[in-house]
């Protein structure tokens, strides 16, 4: 249903009225609870109103209603995406979306990873097990109350903060907290390694390699080094300064959601690590 043009896609007839209908679905299994509006009441449609969604895009009432009547309109690609977020689509809904509209899916960036609220769900329900998300550049994205609990508040940090090789190397409680410090920072180094070789003109690893450089002597030298094992990834003890010894397995997987993106979960190697982390939880909660 789509046509070539001059080097470019054009929106067909037949597209523009699937992008109508598309938008109107979306919206109709939206409540305004879930995108942070007041119910309300005496609600004369399901889901939220066409004026809610323009308002939550950054779109006059207008313009969207000519979308979601398919008038032959074609929207910018900063119009499909802030209807995307607007509407809380997942990856595979954006990907229909911007098909729809004849544009490109943006790049993933570091800045750009959105997790939608069904994927912070899954998270919440580990709890009282640690578990978050790091993009490609090992950087903490999302996270439950028990990875707060157990590897410090990431809602309290900068971005760097939250980096994971950063924090090994300049965060003093990540070094107190790590049985085998010394094998998981090398491993870390490791990672950075291959993934710079890979890709060295990359302009934010390459800043992350110059401050490590600056201000860790540790890093620069296993950096040098080239060679380096590490410790092998799938089992942690910690020394927790609340809970005390705490043994984690954990597994990494990646979701079509989130391309480039690694979900990381925790769970207790034995049972009284596992009770541990429970009266963690219970600290937190009360």
């Amino acid at each position: 249903m789509q046509e070539k043009g001059a080097g470019f896609a054009v929106v067909t007839q037949d597209k523009h009225l699937e992008l109508g209908l598309f938008l109107r679905k979306k919206r109709a299994s939206l409540t305004p609870e879930e995108v942070g509006l007041p119910p309300g009441s005496r609600r004369r449609v399901e889901g939220l109103r066409r004026e809610e969604v323009a308002e939550l895009a950054g779109l006059s009432n207008d313009w969207y209603v000519r979308l979601e009547q398919g008038r032959p309109v074609r929207p910018s690609a900063e119009v499909l995406l802030a209807l995307s977020n607007a509407l809380q689509l997942n990856r595979k809904e954006r990907e229909y979306l911007y098909t729809l509209g004849a544009q490109r899916l943006p790049d993933e960036t570091p800045d750009s990873f959105k997790v939608s609220t069904g994927m912070q769900q899954f998270l919440d329900l580990q709890n009282p097990y640690p578990a978050y998300i790091s993009d490609h550049e090992w950087n903490i994205i999302a996270w439950n109350r028990a990875a707060q609990s157990v590897f410090g508040d990431y809602s309290a940090m900068s971005k760097l903060q939250r980096n994971s090789i950063w924090r090994a190397f300049m965060d003093p409680y990540m070094q107190k907290l790590l049985d085998n410090w010394e094998g998981h920072a090398k491993l870390r180094v490791s990672q950075l390694r291959m993934a710079h070789s890979q890709l060295p003109e990359n302009p934010e690893r390459t800043e992350l390699i110059n401050k490590l450089h600056t201000h860790s002597e540790k890093f620069a030298n296993w950096w040098n080094e080239q060679t380096i094992a590490g410790t092998p990834e799938g089992k942690k003890l910690i020394h927790h300064p609340v809970a005390g010894d705490i043994r984690l397995s954990y597994l990494s997987f990646q979701s079509e959601e989130l391309p480039n993106a690694t979900i990381t979960v925790h769970l207790a190697s034995d049972k009284e690590s596992k009770q541990r982390l429970e009266r963690l939880q219970d600290q937190r909660l009360t």
